[in-house]
């Protein structure tokens, strides 16, 4: 049990309680499952049994965001983007030109071209510190390291728009690799890591379309792809990382800890739950949830809410999906009880019924005239049973009225014959075929739909269950 207890510690030592938590319930769920059970220690034995403790402490995953939340989160995530693309743009810019044209700058602006120079050749951040308090040395070391570099404080908006914009797991991202193809200047194809997978398919190669369109680069995944690796392509030289991400990381204990490569690493490198600080961010844009209240940002919803927005783009037909798991895992852990995708699919269903009822009306041609009087025998042998077909009762099934002789038609049909009689008996049955051609209709489209059934869901919806009061008596 000791040991379960400073796995946890340490765990805490790099992630919150609750990811910590997490990993402890892993554990357990891994240990209920090993050979010779009774080797554990009766302490961990008893730990593991309480409730709590195990499998049934795996929490519900929250549902994604809804579309004005995820519009906001993308606006912000963007505009953020925009600033540190044009910040380091703007010190790529004056190094080159100082460096084809120093005469052209003016004094202040060769001074901090020096300092840019010394700093793209050695990768440590050229701070001024006179003048400065203590506190305020970190802030001026980002400041100036960020002309040329991403910087810690980046990756918050940078992972955000990328799970946005690619749909794709948090650990996916991090794990980018800097190694690509661009094809034709069309596409990026860049391998991707799936460690969920398993060994087998670990790996899977992606094709992500590059914009033509200057205006339009920020909203196809394979043009924001070339922007990181663009931004992030000096660090890299320094940090020696392989994977897309690398930032300069030299402050405080950074300076001292990555000091040999000049305060540059790869952030997702060592361990992928680094800390993003997104709940600052969040909260830094004034972001907030539906109810009014503060923002829960967190990457695995927005992944979530990319799977929903996907599933609806196609109607909700999950083999057509642009999917980036298993249309079953899709289902399970991403659309199955998010209660957008609920409230979407009830409107999809209202819609679908709504359209199929107005094909229907269309080719229903509904009897005119009185109904002809039912003799009280009859009528008796059908209120007990005796001449009950599936979801009506036969006046005269010896003589069909249109053919003649003993009626052979399916039972379907018999609502629409005037030897159909409709009593309160009828009443399960008729709810429960109402039901049974709704669910029909799932399997076909709206036209196929009310040809096969059109007729008989207007004599049931229209002309039968209307008639009966709440109480189920026939008016």
């Amino acid at each position: 049990m000791r040991h379960v207890e400073r796995y946890r510690m340490v765990r805490l030592e790099t992630v919150g309680p609750k990811t910590a938590r997490k990993s402890v319930q892993d554990v357990l769920l891994l240990l209920r499952d090993v050979p010779g059970q009774d080797r554990l220690e009766r302490t961990l034995h008893e730990f593991m049994g309480q409730r709590g403790h195990g499998i049934d402490a795996q929490e519900t995953s929250p549902p994604g965001y809804s579309d004005r939340e995820f519009a906001a989160i993308m606006a912000a995530a963007r505009s953020d983007v925009v600033a540190i693309r044009d910040r380091i743009s703007a010190g790529e810019r004056l190094l080159a030109l100082s460096r084809e044209d120093p005469e052209l700058l003016e004094t202040t602006e060769r001074e901090r071209a020096r300092r840019l120079e010394t700093m793209a050749r050695t990768g440590r951040a050229q701070v001024d510190y006179s003048g400065l308090l203590v506190g305020e040395y970190p802030a001026a070391g980002y400041a100036q390291a960020g002309q040329l570099f991403v910087v810690d404080r980046d990756l918050a908006p940078l992972m955000v728009y990328a799970a946005g914009l690619s749909g794709r797991n948090p650990e996916t991202i991090k794990e980018l690799p800097a190694e690509h193809r661009v094809l034709e200047e069309k596409a990026v194809v860049v391998t991707l890591t799936k460690r969920r997978r398993g060994k087998a398919n670990s790996c899977t190669t992606v094709h992500w379309s590059v914009a033509p369109d200057p205006a339009r680069r920020l909203r196809a995944t394979g043009s924001f792809y070339l922007l990181l690796h663009r931004m992030m392509e000096r660090s890299r030289a320094f940090s020696g990382t392989s994977s897309l991400w690398s930032i300069w990381a030299g402050n405080g204990r950074g300076a001292a800890a990555n000091a040999s490569t000049a305060g540059h690493i790869g952030p997702f490198d060592a361990e992928l739950a680094r800390k993003l600080g997104l709940g600052s961010w969040a909260a830094g844009h004034h972001l907030v949830d539906d109810e009014g209240g503060p923002l829960q940002m967190r990457l695995t919803r927005m992944k979530k809410t990319v799977e929903v927005r996907t599933a609806k783009q196609t109607g909700g037909h999950l083999p057509s999906l642009r999917l980036t798991k298993t249309a079953q895992t899709s289902f399970a852990h991403y659309l199955r009880g998010d209660p957008f995708v609920a409230e979407w699919a009830a409107e999809v269903l209202t819609e679908a019924i709504t359209e199929a009822e107005e094909s229907a009306r269309d080719i229903v041609l509904w009897p005119a005239g009185a109904v002809a009087p039912v003799d009280d025998q009859v009528r008796r042998r059908a209120e007990t049973g005796d001449l009950v077909t599936l979801a009506s009762s036969c006046l005269d099934i010896d003589h069909h009225p249109e053919h003649g002789g003993r009626c052979r038609e399916s039972s379907l049909t018999c609502l629409r014959c005037p030897n159909a009689l409709v009593l309160e008996r009828h009443l399960p049955m008729l709810l429960a075929l109402a039901e049974a051609l709704r669910a029909d209709l799932d399997k076909r489209d709206a036209a196929q739909w009310a040809a096969r059934h059109g007729v008989i869901w207007q004599i049931i919806t229209h002309g039968i269950l209307p008639r009966f009061s709440p109480g189920a008596t026939l008016r």
